[in-house]
């Protein structure tokens, strides 16, 4: 971008300079030359301003400066008709000025060239017509450099946008994988530890072996996290929902466990979705409730049931991480509800069968 702004600027500058050169060797006469040289290049230099604003960011020259240009650049033109002079360098002043103005202005600014150069009397209307158009021309091509380096700015925002929204959706999703792993491990961490100190007076066997679990699911906690900082972690639905049904009989919560007698074979982003379902309920169930009892459902048609009893509310709720898997259930094109009521939290997640293939 830093190389299409130089050679946007530099080009239009050598034009510029083009311009007041044509101009003013149009003129014979040192006098002449001089006065012409004295109304062409203030002009040239207003259209500077105007052309440097969309390139270089520079602030334009005030309207009553730009409306100045345009009359001397149309004085211009006026004289050349006057004095007997023609060719197209007498319209370039007013064309330059045109193009670093809003296109919405080009019909008044043509229309004063117009007046200026049929005001003159030594041509027709055909010569007017035919500087009009030659001044809408070198305007239009005055105006495309600047498009061009205006267009190429919006594709460089927009991409540099793209790879900001990449960057922000890869760290929500690193995120909830995050909150997924540690989140849940850590919870039957610190229940086991509990259990462990209560027990370590009354069972120090079973205190031991508790203990010896917490270091086991610490050095799982740890491999799915370097699994996970390395990208190829992967949940099995299966695995889930048996390590769920052991976390709830650890807990001392009864659980039920009905699956379909000839399970569907699902892709690995869908039991990557549904086993995600059943560890973040499962750590809902240890956080957000005081369960006795816990019933764990899969439907042939890809549709997984979570429901506990006794659901209370914890500080944000037993919801906040359902909500963002909520969104990515619904992005893969399937759905996930929950329910509470004063008895039970019911969690339904659900994937068709032709997302599920």
């Amino acid at each position: 971008m830093t190389s299409l702004r130089r050679f946007t600027w530099y080009t239009l500058l050598a034009c510029l300079a083009g311009v007041v050169l044509l101009v003013v060797f149009e003129v014979p006469g040192t006098t002449a030359r001089a006065v012409v040289f004295a109304v062409v290049a203030p002009v040239c230099l207003v259209a500077g301003r105007l052309l440097a604003a969309p390139v270089l960011g520079t602030p334009p020259p005030p309207a009553a400066v730009t409306i100045a240009a345009a009359a001397g650049a149309a004085g211009l033109l006026l004289y050349s008709r006057i004095d007997g002079a023609g060719g197209f360098p007498w319209v370039l002043p007013l064309a330059a000025v045109l193009a670093g103005v809003p296109r919405a202005l080009w019909p008044a600014g043509l229309a004063l060239g117009f007046a200026a150069s049929l005001a003159g009397g030594r041509h027709d209307l055909g010569g007017a017509l035919s500087d009009t158009a030659i001044a809408a021309l070198c305007t239009a091509s005055l105006y495309a450099q600047i498009w061009i380096c205006t267009v190429a700015e919006r594709l460089d925002r927009a991409r540099h946008t793209e790879r900001t929204t990449a960057v922000t959706g890869e760290r929500r999703r690193f995120a909830a994988e995050l909150h997924d792993i540690q989140g849940h491990n850590l919870q039957v961490i610190a229940l086991k530890s509990e259990l462990a100190e209560r027990l370590a007076a009354t069972d120090p066997v079973r205190a031991a072996e508790q203990m010896r679990e917490v270091q086991e699911l610490a050095r799982q906690a740890l491999g799915d996290t370097r699994e996970l900082v390395r990208g190829y972690r992967s949940v099995s639905l299966d695995t889930e929902i048996a390590n769920a049904a052991r976390v709830l009989d650890a807990a001392g919560i009864r659980s039920s466990i009905s699956l379909p007698p000839d399970p569907p074979v699902l892709p690995p982003a869908v039991e990557n979705l549904l086993g995600l379902v059943v560890r973040e309920c499962t750590t809902n169930v240890l956080r957000h409730s005081t369960a006795a009892r816990c019933e764990i459902a899969l439907t042939g048609d890809v549709a997984l049931r979570f429901v506990n009893d006794n659901p209370i509310d914890g500080p944000d709720g037993p919801a906040g991480g359902l909500a963002g898997l909520r969104d990515r259930l619904t992005a893969a094109g399937g759905s996930l509800r929950f329910r509470r009521t004063d008895g039970e939290f019911t969690v339904t997640a659900a994937l068709p069968v032709a997302a599920a293939r």
